[in-house]
């Protein structure tokens, strides 16, 4: 059970860290991706649940905006945090 909390720990600080990535950085974005792509096998081979998995990355998978509308009233370069 200590490897399982490790990897779910491990697996939610490097979600984290993904999310934290600017849109701008593609292949970096990419890379991170797959290897969260990895670690989501190594958890369910371990015997960790789809649903312990999508609480992790669940969680900001949701939209901030109610409707499309709000969302395109923020230019792009804000909501993807790109320094002009």
């Amino acid at each position: 059970m200590e490897s399982k909390a490790e990897l779910l720990a491990l697996l939610t600080q490097e979600y984290r860290d993904y999310c934290e990535i600017p849109v701008s950085e593609v292949q970096q974005k990419r890379e991170k991706k797959s290897f969260i792509n990895g670690l989501m096998t190594a958890c369910r081979v371990i015997g960790i649940s789809f649903d312990e998995l999508n609480e992790i990355v669940g969680v900001n998978t949701e939209s901030k905006f109610e409707t499309l509308e709000e969302k395109l009233e923020i230019p792009t370069y804000i909501r993807n945090k790109i320094e002009i």
